[in-house]
């Protein structure tokens, strides 16, 4: 019988550098397991290749892909999370640059992702993939499927953008599927064991044990209207919706009991808010006293003691917050607002015995050297267990990318490998008063200044042991490579805004 096959084509070594091997995590990829147990659902006999869990060159994943003789190869760009798409089409073009060498592809392909949703033309173009899917794709993939087994129309399949003669057409999409009833993912597809969790998840005695490793979410997209963010791209509009916690429980059963899982990372990009479905969650573990280790995101604004009291005796024992900058005028800026004291949420977090990883911005648009290291000052003042220290990218499909084009800051993207945090191609987003090359610089002395502090060091050690403290002084004993300071290259990024603009001003 013909059989559809998903894959994921690896950009590991771009986008992460020498962080790809031991430092990096291996994620299970959610979209792909959905994708690939809801067209089972429907009866397309469907498999799954994830080529960055199995570190498959794109000769190896096309090779595959001819012996296994597919009717329909799907290509997902993205990750573990839905947003990181944009930086996943540096392996997706690859691998179409290796399949359109051949002579003939003997199958029919379609990206899906994010990216792809927003920049369909570009994408076609790009890949020379026969379909785009535009929107979250269920139907869509089941549709493309029996266009190709049972002759149904095109124009009968939703969601879909392709080129018909030398014009582009896309079918409208047929809106949002309810979430909660989607298939479980097949964790038997896609191997636990073979995972591995994020280093800083597993500070202490497991820090040498991050295997095996599974993901959970309970909700898709996020309500909030940050401009930098590109999360509801593939949901194509502002949204949140809601998987019952009877079903999340379900699968954490399946990970814990048949697959061993203790850490798990829950994806939802707001997890914790003040909600009776929290309650339930928490509930529902009570009840099943496992040994487990998990971490999700939150809000500032999002959480009260008795919840992270409550989740931590489940086994919650790390949150990440969305601290971006410690600059309430620069916040501003981005359209995320926060009604939180701060200073009240890191220690009722600390008070409830959950260790905090500090998400901070270095590069929002009126950042200067002083309130970069305001914020820098905050990261040690607060003493956070970890840090991920972000320069703004301006992630298409985004206002802050529409926004910076539009006022001649930036140039379109000529390539996407620029948007890989841990790459050595990256280009950042200019500010005010910095261009691209001075917000990397300072976004690296940050994050290497913080983790080679002897008191940071001093603190890391005495909480999780000397094992993590090694781990982390290994981890920073290599700095990252980036072609954008080394000498000469600076030229390579862009100018910083203010000075773009008033250097446009004055041609004009």
């Amino acid at each position: 019988m013909s059989k559809a096959i998903l894959v994921t084509a690896s950009a590991k070594s771009a986008n992460y550098g020498i962080t790809v091997n031991k430092f990096s995590a291996v994620p299970p990829n959610i979209p792909l397991g959905l994708l690939d147990a809801y067209m089972v659902s429907k009866g397309v006999p469907t498999e799954v290749i994830d080529a960055e869990v199995e570190d498959l060159t794109y000769d190896e994943l096309v090779d595959r892909l001819l012996e296994e003789d597919p009717v329909l190869v799907g290509v997902i760009a993205c990750g573990a999370n839905p947003s990181a798409s944009t930086m996943s089409m540096v392996g997706v073009i690859k691998l179409f640059d290796k399949l359109n060498a051949l002579k003939d592809i003997p199958f029919k392909t379609f990206v899906w992702g994010g990216h792809p949703t927003v920049l369909p033309e570009r994408t076609l173009r790009e890949t020379k993939a026969d379909y785009v899917i535009v929107g979250e794709g269920y139907e869509t993939t089941v549709g493309l499927y029996e266009h190709l087994t049972k002759g149904k129309s095109m124009s009968d399949v939703p969601g879909v953008a392709y080129y018909d003669g030398e014009t582009m057409a896309i079918n409208p999409s047929t809106g949002l599927i309810d979430v909660d009833s989607l298939p479980r993912i097949n964790w038997e597809k896609m191997h636990p064991s073979t995972m591995r969790a994020h280093n800083w998840h597993c500070f202490g005695d497991d820090i040498d044990n991050r295997s095996p490793y599974g993901i959970i979410w309970t909700n898709q997209g996020c309500p909030y209207p940050c401009d930098f963010c590109c999360i509801n791209n593939v949901f194509e509009k502002r949204t949140s919706r809601f998987r019952s916690m009877e079903n999340v429980v379900k699968e954490i059963d399946d990970l814990v009991n048949i697959y061993g899982v203790k850490h798990l990372k829950i994806l939802d990009e707001l997890f914790i808010i003040k909600h009776p479905r929290i309650d339930e969650f928490c509930d529902l573990l009570e009840e099943r006293n496992y040994d487990l280790n998990m971490w999700c995101f939150a809000r500032t604004d999002s959480v009260n003691p008795d919840i992270l009291k409550r989740l931590n005796k489940i086994g919650l024992n790390w949150v990440a917050y969305g601290f971006e900058s410690f600059d309430e005028d620069i916040l501003d800026s981005t359209n995320k607002r926060s009604k939180a004291n701060v200073h009240d949420t890191v220690k009722m977090t600390r008070d409830a015995g959950i260790n905090i990883c500090a998400d901070v911005i270095a590069g929002l648009w009126d950042d200067d050297s002083e309130s970069i290291k305001r914020t820098r000052d905050f990261m040690f003042r607060n003493d956070f267990e970890w840090v991920n220290v972000y320069p703004a990218f301006g992630y298409p499909g985004t206002p802050l990318y529409n926004n910076y084009l539009a006022d001649g800051i930036i140039d379109e993207p000529k390539k996407w490998d620029v948007y890989g945090l841990y790459s050595y191609e990256t280009i950042p987003l200019p500010t005010q008063y910095l261009s691209s090359a001075e917000v990397l610089r300072e976004r690296d002395e940050m994050f290497h200044g913080y983790y080679t502090d002897p008191a940071v060091l001093s603190k890391l050690e005495k909480k999780f042991g000397t094992k993590t403290r090694e781990h982390v002084q290994e981890m920073v004993s290599n700095p990252l490579r980036r072609r954008l300071l080394e000498p000469g290259n600076e030229h390579l990024g862009h100018p910083a805004g203010g000075r773009s603009l008033k250097e446009k001003a004055i041609a004009v």
